[in-house]
């Protein structure tokens, strides 16, 4: 398959293009110049692999969870691209390529939701993947590992140092890994995604709150 993919749910622009066993990347923090930086460096993708978006199978896009105007970001120009061409696009969550990324295993996934929170989600990963809850969002000293987890993958380890301190004592952690484009086209070959028209493209914000009030601040502040 031939198919591209983006993330820019966080500071980083994630890219990849697959030519059957070949896969460009652009992994590179932009911090918010994502719309500026997106359609350039995918022209550039393109243009080294000497193909045109024509020819592509989909737009694979990262759909969220993640900073909200990123997601939009991601969102918006994978329709766009995949509009044009007459291409499907293929939403997966962020959550589900941190668990990909962890390897082998039971795998517990908490990506930094800013706010004093965590998005998480358990996950079996290897041959017989599968998602073992929903993703959601919460306080950190409210997530809890499932009997049989073990691995800890995402950047929430690092960021909330409450999170889990007897689990990480005892369980390996992948690291604070961000969401890749190339872990987007391995899951979307996987065949686990559904392909849809680029006007039914949803993103997956899981939390409707963009930031906290002065009083919340505070009391962040406070604990």
């Amino acid at each position: 398959m031939k198919l591209l993919a983006l993330d820019t749910s966080t500071t980083y622009l994630s890219l990849a293009l697959s030519q059957d066993d070949d896969m460009l990347i652009f992994h590179q923090c932009v911090e918010q110049k994502h719309a500026e930086r997106t359609l350039p460096e995918v022209s550039k993708l393109l243009a080294a692999a000497g193909c045109s978006l024509s020819e592509l199978d989909g737009i694979v896009f990262g759909q969220g969870p993640g900073a909200f105007t990123g997601l939009r970001i991601a969102c918006g120009i994978a329709q766009g691209l995949a509009y044009s061409a007459n291409l499907p696009v293929i939403a997966i969550p962020t959550l589900d390529n941190l668990a990909y990324q962890a390897g082998a295993g039971q795998v517990l996934v908490c990506f930094d939701a800013r706010m004093q929170q965590v998005y998480s989600a358990h996950y079996r990963t290897g041959p017989n993947w599968e998602r073992l809850s929903p993703i959601r969002v919460a306080s950190p000293e409210d997530v809890q590992p499932l009997d049989g987890t073990t691995l800890l993958a995402g950047d929430g380890f690092d960021n909330y140092p409450q999170l889990l301190a007897d689990a990480r004592a005892r369980l390996p952690h992948a690291g604070p890994v961000r969401p890749h484009a190339s872990a987007y086209i391995k899951l979307a070959e996987s065949g686990r995604y559904p392909a849809t028209h680029p006007r039914d493209a949803e993103l997956l914000y899981v939390r409707n709150k963009v930031a906290l009030t002065s009083a919340e601040q505070q009391q962040a502040r406070q604990r």
